[in-house]
């Protein structure tokens, strides 16, 4: 067990136990891709690249780390409930809006790799192999899976909203994990699917779906505190405010940043 093997496990609850192929893993990516350590190096600092330190800063690599953290599920939470917090163990980083991959110990004691996003979430699978086969798949963002039954190339192309990879700029098509596709296929006898579904995976659940049927949706809607009246109310505003920045979907970057900035400045212009 190498480096960021160890200081994952230190952030571990007891119940934890990381299957060997995840720890063969995080060891070849240690020494195959790239290793980064934060800050000052405490454990939650260091973090796992599925590719190398050359396509560190790549506009369309899949965005996805092996990482740990100190934050806690309910952190965030006016009363936060460390017997939540104690069957969810964070280890990666699925999408740029803070999408989480975690193991959730469920109600039958069982360990299960879950999907926790912005919007949704969701049980992956329970087969470490299988989660391995997901993220190496290469999708843009796995925490963000828009259609399961895509391709990750169609997933990439969907985002400038090109035909093929012949229209983009050479420096910026979709480069995948080859060298870790590789490394599962030599050392797990691991294929590389075209798409999620073909893994069994599919849509991730929206939060406080009634529909839901999956487990770990249920679970977090079972304990969540119900919302309260200023809760409501403070939802409402905001919504609000999102709706009146009027952003689309083919505004560029900095036409979104020129609309959220005109919002702290009609802020000040009250105040």
């Amino acid at each position: 067990m190498k480096t960021f093997a160890q200081n994952l496990m230190k952030l571990a609850p007891e119940w934890v136990s990381m299957p060997p192929e995840l720890i063969e893993t995080f060891d070849w990516l240690e020494d195959n891709a790239e290793l980064t350590v934060h800050r000052t190096g405490e454990p939650q600092d260091y973090a796992l690249s599925l590719y190398s330190d050359g396509y560190k800063f790549h506009p369309a690599i899949s965005y996805f780390g092996f990482c740990g953290t100190i934050l806690t599920y309910t952190g965030h939470w006016k009363t936060p409930d460390p017997a939540i917090d104690a069957r969810i163990f964070e280890i990666g980083e699925t999408a740029a809006d803070g999408g989480r991959l975690a193991i959730w110990l469920d109600e039958n004691g069982k360990q299960q790799f879950v999907h926790i996003g912005h919007d949704t979430l969701g049980v992956i699978t329970d087969d470490p192999q299988v989660l391995l086969q997901f993220l190496a798949m290469g999708y843009p963002e796995p925490g963000y899976l828009q259609d399961p039954r895509r391709t990750p190339l169609a997933d990439f192309l969907s985002i400038p909203r090109v035909n093929s990879v012949e229209d983009l700029p050479e420096d910026e098509r979709p480069v995948f994990p080859i060298a870790f596709q590789e490394f599962l296929k030599d050392h797990f006898d691991l294929a590389i699917p075209n798409t999620a579904h073909d893994l069994g995976i599919e849509n991730f659940s929206k939060y406080e779906d009634p529909d839901t049927s999956d487990p770990f949706a249920l679970w977090i809607a079972s304990v969540t505190p119900a919302a309260t009246e200023a809760d409501l109310a403070y939802e409402l505003e905001l919504m609000r405010t999102v709706e009146s920045l009027d952003i689309k979907d083919t505004d560029s970057t900095e036409t979104v940043m020129d609309k959220i900035g005109s919002l702290f400045k009609s802020k000040g212009a009250e105040q």
